[in-house]
């Protein structure tokens, strides 16, 4: 039932762009309320500004932790369903083996998915512990490197999709790369 929505519905793209924009604003919250406290420490409007922004990175954490682990579900069964249709090239940006494997597609989202499924826990615990609020500047520097790895992610998607036309119908790849070659003049009439 549920590759069926997915494929219905294309659920991967839509639950992606979430996930993409929930975590890359609730980090930036963040380190925008980190940077309050530094920079105006003794501000009663910074400090009030810093609370709210930390609420705000809360939520977008929570949310977007969420919007992760719908993304490898529906990934995988998109990549399950499409897997056949797909070039060799695109075969080994989603899945390759080896070392390289590490950054494929696939292999990436499954660790982003419990990567954010832990600093979710970790940003819910700065809220709930004084002794893990000690840790928040460690929080934001492995937020930050996991949002590095959020956009390549995003960047090896839209690979797939826009180079490899990987989930688009054959007919659509055709007409889009004959409309290419005629707005470059390389394919002129005699």
């Amino acid at each position: 039932m549920f590759a069926q929505l997915v494929s219905t519905y294309h659920l991967h793209p839509i639950v992606d762009h979430f996930t993409i924009a929930l975590l890359t604003f609730g980090i930036a919250a963040e380190i925008l309320a980190a940077a309050a406290i530094l920079l105006f420490r003794n501000s009663p409007l910074a400090s009030a500004w810093s609370i709210k922004l930390q609420s705000t990175s809360l939520m977008l954490m929570i949310g977007g932790a969420a919007a992760s682990t719908l993304s490898f579900f529906s990934g995988d069964v998109e990549a399950d369903r499409l897997w056949d249709t797909m070039s060799p090239a695109a075969q080994q940006i989603l899945a390759s083996d080896g070392a390289r494997g590490y950054l494929s597609h696939a292999v990436l989202g499954q660790y982003l998915m419990y990567a954010f499924l832990i600093l979710a826990a970790w940003r819910v615990m700065l809220e709930l512990s004084s002794l893990v609020a000690r840790t928040r500047i460690a929080f934001v520097m492995v937020a930050v490197v996991a949002a590095g790895a959020l956009l390549y992610q995003g960047k090896t998607g839209g690979e797939l999709v826009y180079e490899h036309g990987v989930g688009a119908s054959h007919t659509a790849v055709s007409s889009s790369s004959s409309a290419a070659n005629a707005a470059d003049g390389s394919a002129r009439p005699e």
